[in-house]
């Protein structure tokens, strides 16, 4: 009779303590997914949904200023003829990577069009950003806020 007692007491105790390293263990209700890193520094972010690092216009002023920047207009060469950045490289998105050995190296990238949501100057970089070109940014609030701020531009041909 001792035996089966003890024996009881050894399952009751063996079941219980297995409970509870199954609740300590189990996983949790659903977790949410961990938050996208972005890249952070001056004025520098990478747009979560549509994963393209992009530049603000002071810091791309800065380096404009300082001539470490070469910006990319890949607007159609129309647009680019009725205004641009003074000094920008017209290569059209569509054109970009059958002219990307005009891109210059050595220098911060900067792509910008005339969409605010940076749509196209974001697809650009990317685009260069997977043909290994390093430093590369979409501009923020493209032309159109380059231009209501008074910044550089120039009408014309280059």
């Amino acid at each position: 009779m001792r035996k089966a007692a003890l024996i009881a007491l050894i399952v009751t105790l063996a079941g219980t303590l297995a409970d509870a390293q199954y609740k300590r263990n189990a996983p949790s209700q659903q977790q949410a997914p961990p938050p996208r890193s972005t890249l952070t520094g001056s004025g520098l972010t990478a747009n979560t949904v549509t994963q393209f690092p992009r530049i603000s216009q002071d810091d791309a002023l800065k380096l404009y200023k300082t001539d470490k920047a070469v910006f990319i207009d890949v607007r159609s060469n129309t647009q680019f003829q009725l205004g641009h950045i003074k000094g920008a490289l017209s290569i059209p998105g569509s054109q970009l990577l059958a002219r990307f050995k005009e891109v210059p190296h050595g220098k911060t990238v900067i792509t910008y069009c005339a969409c605010s949501a940076e749509q196209s100057s974001g697809r650009a970089a990317m685009d260069l950003i997977s043909h290994g070109v390093k430093n590369v940014f979409a501009l923020k609030g493209g032309i159109g806020e380059w231009k209501t701020t008074g910044k550089p531009t120039l009408a014309g041909p280059k």
